[in-house]
Formats: C-alpha cells, structure tokens, sequence
C-alpha cells in the first residue's frame, strides 16, 4: 500500500494560510458554510447552488492596486432568495484586523449583487489573546451613519467536539487550529476528512496544510509517519489506479479493487459518499464497466 508521503516541513512553511484558506473554502462551498454559518442552513435547508464569487474587488482610487478578499459564496435556494457569505479576509494576526476594510468588501458585494444580503465573517488565526471587535460603528452628532457587525471566528479547544462531530472536511481542518499534539490530532484530521464527502485525493492534497495549521515541527516527522502506518492512514485508491492503469482492465482485478473499496467503508476509513466517488471515477477512467460500476453502487447500499 502506498502511504502519505509527508511533506518535508521546508515544503509546509512555504505554503500561505491564505492560499491554504482559499483552496479549501472554494473546494467545498457548502462545508464551509455549515461550518460558519450554521444557523443559515437551519433556518432555509441546503441551498439548492453556490457559486464561488470573482475575488478581485475593484478600488475607487484606480491609482491603487486592486484587492482580493478570501472567499465570497452566492448560495441559492429554490424560493429565489440568495444570500452571500463572505470570509472577507483570513488574518493570522489579530491587532492587523480592519473592519473599514472589511466593510469596503461588503459594500462592494452588496453593489455587485444587489438581491443579495451579506454575511461578513472574520476569520482569525492568531492564537494570541490579542481581542478582535466584531463591530464597526460611525456615529456623527447622535447620529448613527454606520453600524457593520461581523462574524469573528477564533478556534479554541471548545470548539473541537463540535468541528469533530460535522462530517465535514472543512470542520476537520480548522480543528488543527486548536491542537494540544500536532501528530495525534493531525492523524485524527484526517480520519475524519476520510470519513466526510469528497475526493479522497483531497487527503494527500491537503495535508501539508494540515500541518502547517498544526505547527507540526521536523522533528515530529518519524511518530508522524509511524502513527499514519498504524492507523491505516494509506492512499489505497491512488495504488490501485496505478495499478489498474499498469495492468490494464482485467475483470478479475476490478473486482479486487471495488471489494477492497468495500473493506474499507467497513472499517470506517472512507465513507459511503466517498467509496461511490470512488468507483465513479474508475467508471470515468475506462478501469471498469459500467455494469462492474452499478452492481458495486448496489453493493455498497
């Protein structure tokens, strides 16, 4: 089996919170949401599309350079209603937050879309104890001219039982945000991205990342490696399209591969949604037939 390869930590520190934020919002739009926003989809259900908006906000001074805020979501639902969630900006320190800033945004937003309400979320990675407003007013003469509330985000260990119990990957990743031990709870990070929905190449693809967030050091590397081997952390779906691709399409072979996808979903490596992306994807690569592909959907309930 092929295990994670661990990235060297020279390869993790030159990755950007910014550009690790900003994949894993825009790669799951509804994760991101539930996670943030969770009363939203309480009160409306799932939204029926969500479109991940242009990130360039343009300046009125054309002199300047134009910005980009994070992430800004358009969800919509059946009943025609839309509301926008912005994570305006990740900051990974708190006393450099700008809600003039962050209120340019959602103007900006609020303009290009003007049957949209806005949802401005902070989110604030700095683990110092530095405070964050959440408010940003403007009172002239008694007056109240502008009163913008935003949505801080800072994960603390009581926020991990309830990251923990989302399937949601999203959820599982910020939990590296509050870790007491970099390899147990990235190893546990990754269990639960195993068990939420979405590509499992996003495991892998993610995991740098991961340990960035967990501030994994070098030196944590081998109890790391050990600690993914024994707790079955392995890219098995990587190897056996290898495998397949090199062998070719024999139907003896295919059913290997989807009775091990199988063992797997009992064991509660990977999920159902997971396991069904899976053996699509073998469909779409020509590794099965379609018939192999629905009596395996089948199979798996």
């Amino acid at each position: 089996m092929l295990l994670f390869i661990v990235p060297a930590m020279t390869d993790t520190g030159e990755m950007t919170e910014d550009r690790g934020f900003k994949a894993l919002f825009s790669a799951y739009p509804r994760e991101t949401i539930e996670v943030f926003v969770p009363e939203l989809l309480a009160e409306r259900g799932p939204p029926t599309r969500i479109d991940v908006l242009a990130q360039e906000s343009a300046l009125p001074d054309l002199g300047e350079p134009s910005r980009f805020l994070d992430v800004a979501l358009l969800a919509s639902w059946s009943d025609g209603r839309q509301v926008v969630i912005t994570l305006v900006e990740h900051w990974s320190s708190a006393r450099k937050v700008d809600l003039r800033r962050v209120n340019w945004y959602v103007a900006d937003l609020a303009l290009r879309h003007s049957l949209a309400d806005v949802v401005p979320v902070v989110l604030v990675t700095d683990p110092s104890a530095s405070s964050v407003a959440d408010r940003l007013t403007m009172t002239v003469a008694g007056v109240t001219t502008l009163a913008l509330q935003v949505r801080v985000v800072r994960v603390k260990a009581a926020d991990v039982p309830r990251l923990r119990a989302l399937q949601n990957r999203v959820a599982a990743m910020l939990t590296a945000l509050a870790v007491r031990d970099a390899v147990e709870d990235v190893v546990a990070l990754l269990a639960q991205m195993s068990r939420s929905p979405g590509p499992l190449d996003d495991l892998e693809r993610f995991l740098p990342f991961a340990m960035k967030l967990a501030k994994m050091h070098e030196s944590d590397a081998p109890r790391f490696r050990r600690r993914l081997e024994e707790a079955g952390m392995v890219n098995v779906i990587t190897e056996m399209k290898n495998e397949a691709k090199a062998e070719g399409k024999a139907e003896g072979k295919a059913e290997g591969q989807l009775a091990e996808i199988r063992r797997l979903v009992v064991k509660g490596i990977i999920s159902l949604d997971a396991a069904r992306t899976e053996i699509r994807e073998l469909l779409e690569a020509g590794l099965i037939t379609r018939e192999i592909a629905n009596e395996a959907l089948a199979k798996l309930g």
